[in-house]
C-alpha cells in the first residue's frame, strides 16, 4: 500500500469517525427533546409554547439544556466534517450554530409574561444568528438550497410571531423551524461521509 493509498484511508477513518460521532449527538439531542415534549404533553399549549420555554416546567429543567447542548455539539461535529471537506466558511457558519445553542443551553429564557433580562436578550441575540447562520451554510454549499430557503422563511415567521404579537401559533412555527434546522444538520453530515479509495475505486 502505497503512501497515497495510506493516507486516503486515514481521511476515510476520519470522516467516518466524524459522521458516526455526529449522528449520535444528533440522535441524543432528538430523542431528548421528544421525551421533553412528551413528559410535558397537556401541561402547556404547544401552538403557543416554544420548546425553550419548558425550562421552566417539571423535567424540562433538567432536560432542555442538555438537549441542546447536544444537538450543540452534534453541530460543531459537523461543521469539523464540513471543514475537512473543503468548504470553510460553511464550516464556519454551522460551527457558529452549535456554538449558539450551546449558548443557549447556558442562558435560559424567562417566562414570556415577564419582562426581557439581561440574559434573554442574549439568547435572544444569539438565537437569531444561529438559526440565520445554518441555513446560510446551506445556501454557500449550495447543497439543500430549497430546505435552506424553507429554514430562512420559517425564521423570518418565527420571529414575526413575537414581532407582531401572534403568540398563538410561535411554539408551532419554532418546532417547524427546528425541524427544517435539523434536517440541514443531517444533510451536512452527508459531506462528511468517506469516499473511495483510489484502491477500491480501482477494485
Amino acid at each position: 500500500m502505497n503512501d497515497t493509498s495510506m493516507n486516503d484511508t486515514s481521511m476515510n477513518d476520519t470522516r467516518g469517525f466524524i459522521r458516526l460521532s455526529a449522528f449520535a449527538w444528533l440522535l441524543t439531542g432528538l430523542v431528548i427533546a421528544v421525551y421533553v415534549e412528551i413528559v410535558n404533553a397537556g401541561a402547556v399549549d404547544p401552538l403557543a409554547t416554544t420548546f425553550s420555554e419548558y425550562v421552566h416546567l417539571g423535567q424540562g429543567a433538567r432536560l432542555v439544556g442538555v438537549a441542546m447542548l447536544a444537538t450543540g455539539f452534534g453541530a460543531l461535529t459537523v461543521a469539523c466534517g464540513v471543514r475537512l471537506s473543503g468548504a470553510v466558511r460553511a464550516g464556519r457558519l454551522v460551527a457558529v450554530f452549535g456554538v449558539g445553542l450551546c449558548v443557549l443551553a447556558v442562558f435560559p429564557q424567562e417566562p414570556m409574561d415577564q419582562a426581557l433580562t439581561w440574559h434573554g436578550a442574549i439568547r435572544r441575540y444569539v438565537a437569531l444568528a444561529a438559526f440565520t447562520a445554518l441555513p446560510l451554510a446551506g445556501l454557500v454549499l449550495g447543497k439543500a438550497r430549497r430546505l435552506s430557503f424553507a429554514a430562512l422563511a420559517a425564521l423570518v415567521v418565527f420571529v414575526g410571531t413575537f414581532l407582531l404579537d401572534v403568540r398563538a401559533v410561535s411554539g408551532l412555527v419554532e418546532r417547524i423551524l427546528l425541524v427544517l434546522e435539523l434536517a440541514l444538520l443531517v444533510v451536512f453530515v452527508r459531506r462528511t461521509a468517506p469516499a473511495m479509495t483510489k484502491a477500491e475505486v480501482a477494485a
